[in-house]
């Protein structure tokens, strides 16, 4: 059985990367003009200077940094061992799949600096479905490379949203921090999209007040 597992690390890990891949592309196709066409079309609720507006952009910048944050915190320990360890420790501690959940948050923070908690939540709620779809099928993967060191760990970690505490006693063994140069810069350049994000909305807003673009709609 531990030969058979192996083998299977060794054969595993690039089908599985190309899967992933993928299964992510598809993802930012289908999400890109489902996210665009109400951005475009719409405006805040919420008049621009207000307080509680204010607190949206803020709240939502937050997110945002929290989201690369916790991207790169997670690429600190996955980075390099993908598909050929299994990573129990740091965020992964926590949940299963925290490059998606703090992608979600990203999302969530983007719709917040429009102004708008409908978009927000909408964002929120739809990647998770998304991903919650994705990593399910991962899921399939993973058990074929891991075995049942993978279902004991699944049944100690929520699979998307974290828990609040770990305990030491359920992890599978070390997992140390290591430095994947390629890893991380990677997960940088993606997660600086979102900072992206903000600017595009700043710049919707602009050609907003200037008469360049007339919204449709609102979005509280």
């Amino acid at each position: 059985m531990t030969e058979a597992v192996t083998q299977m690390q060794k054969k595993s890990p690039m089908p599985l990367s190309a899967f992933q891949q993928s299964r992510r592309m598809r993802f930012l196709w289908l999400v890109a003009p489902v996210v665009l066409a109400p951005i475009l079309l719409a405006e805040s609720g919420w008049p621009q200077g207000s307080t509680f507006r204010e607190m949206l952009e803020f709240a939502g910048t937050v997110l945002i940094f929290m989201c690369i944050g916790g991207r790169c915190w997670a690429s600190l320990y996955v980075g390099g061992r993908k598909n050929r360890e299994l990573v129990t420790t740091g965020p992964y501690a926590y949940t299963r799949n925290p490059l998606y959940f703090f992608s979600a948050l990203g999302l969530a923070g983007v719709g917040l600096t429009f102004g708008s908690l409908i978009l927000s939540a909408f964002l929120f709620a739809f990647t998770c479905l998304v991903f919650s779809y994705v990593a399910m099928r991962e899921a399939i993967a993973l058990d074929a490379i891991f075995g049942e060191a993978y279902w004991r760990y699944c049944r100690s970690v929520p699979a998307f949203f974290p828990r609040l505490r770990r305990d030491d006693d359920d992890l599978l063994g070390p997992s140390p921090v290591t430095f994947d140069s390629v890893a991380l810069r990677r997960t940088s350049i993606d997660s600086s999209y979102f900072l992206a994000a903000i600017l595009a909305v700043e710049l919707l807003g602009w050609f907003q007040s200037a008469g360049l673009v007339t919204p449709m709609f609102r979005l509280f």
